[in-house]
């Protein structure tokens, strides 16, 4: 015992990687913080090779105990304080800042959903109270952020100005864009597209996002940039079939993405099926198909200008969760380059789809202008 004592104290020893702080709502089995933050103490595997953290995390704060909750043992086994507030979490318990980044992980937990279906958690809140740490104290720690940005138009659009006007080296979103895509798709800047096409499975707001920022990924690439979303509208059950039936969105896409399922569905047809229907300001024509049941991957399908249709899966693995290996990869790149890795105007964008496309929901399913996401970039 004693040697193993004098082992564990060795591992423990400072060391010379970036120290950087997570913020948590909650930290139990497979959620995100599990599947992240896992990953982030002990690393992680990508295509065969092992990789060791590049950075050292050195604070929790957490907002939530559940029975299962993971977040106490963890912090015990790797040597990591849990502060009670976010503050004092950036601080390592001292006057002043004392990381060198800092991950907000705010999905799962205990929370309330809006008249339209969003989760309320609280990640404006949580930027909010890290970035006017950084204002306070006139210094810009690199950021990850998971998922979009806020329940709330108003606050992501705070949020936007804020990472700009900050100059915060800033990476946030989905999985989905980095993950593997079996066959590998990956279109060249100034492709010239028709029609795109998304499917996710679960719950709309949860899940329907992934498959927005996948898609919003690849909408980006097309010729003349992107130039923003002029109307958006959400529906269910029978009227996504008709609305397919009148060429609303295109059969020939849906059955190309089927094709290229991996995980498969739990049987022949989805359950309440739904549909985000987004028209871009340049004319590009978007579906998000929200098919559980036919599906448990998210699958990409476009037609092209010149009338090919291609496709691939955009694949995760449902129960090792390898796929956030590139999400901790991703993060530790932004702490030690302080880099943003890709246009923060994506998730901006992203963010804009999910909320206008469930108040469509809760507006009677009806097609919503949006100036509001006049998104260029």
């Amino acid at each position: 015992m004693a040697a193993l004592g004098g082992a564990h104290a060795q591992e423990r020893a400072p060391s010379n990687r970036p120290r950087v702080a997570v913020i948590m709502n909650v930290y139990f089995p497979n959620s995100h913080a599990d599947v992240f933050v896992g990953r982030l103490l002990e690393g992680y595997r990508l295509n065969g090779r092992s990789y060791r953290p590049r950075v050292e995390t050195k604070s929790f704060y957490v907002d939530q105990y559940p029975v299962n909750d993971m977040a106490k043992e963890q912090a015990e086994e790797y040597g990591i304080t849990i502060y009670p507030d976010v503050a004092s979490a950036l601080r390592l318990g001292g006057s002043k800042l004392a990381v060198d980044g800092v991950a907000i992980v705010g999905e799962h937990g205990n929370y309330p959903r809006t008249p339209r279906g969003n989760v309320m958690y609280p990640r404006w809140q949580r930027f909010n109270e890290v970035t006017t740490l950084m204002q306070q104290e006139g210094k810009v720690l690199p950021m990850f952020h998971d998922k979009y940005f806020a329940y709330d138009w108003d606050d992501a659009t705070k949020m936007y100005q804020r990472v700009k006007q900050m100059k915060i080296p800033f990476f946030s979103g989905s999985s989905l864009p980095l993950t593997w895509r079996r066959p590998a798709l990956e279109f060249e800047p100034g492709v010239e597209l028709n029609e795109i096409m998304a499917l996710s499975f679960s719950d709309l707001e949860e899940h329907g996002y992934h498959a927005v920022a996948l898609l919003q990924a690849m909408a980006e690439k097309r010729r003349g940039g992107e130039s923003g979303v002029a109307s958006i509208r959400c529906v269910e059950g029978e009227e996504v079939w008709k609305l397919g039936r009148q060429g609303e969105w295109s059969q020939e896409l849906l059955d190309a993405a089927l094709s290229r399922r991996i995980n498969g569905g739990y049987g022949k047809e989805a359950k309440n099926p739904q549909a985000i229907l987004v028209r871009y300001r340049d004319g590009l024509k978007a579906s998000i198909l929200n098919l559980d049941g036919l599906t448990r991957d998210y699958i990409f399908a476009a037609k092209l200008k010149n009338g090919t249709v291609q496709s691939s899966c955009f694949y995760i693995q449902l129960w090792v969760h390898n796929h956030w290996s590139f999400m901790v990869r991703a993060f530790e790149d932004v702490v030690l380059t302080k880099k943003t890795p890709h246009p923060i105007e994506r998730n901006y964008l992203s963010t804009g789809i999910t909320l206008f496309g469930l108040e469509s929901r809760l507006q009677g399913q009806k097609w919503l202008d949006t100036p509001q996401l006049a998104i260029r970039y």
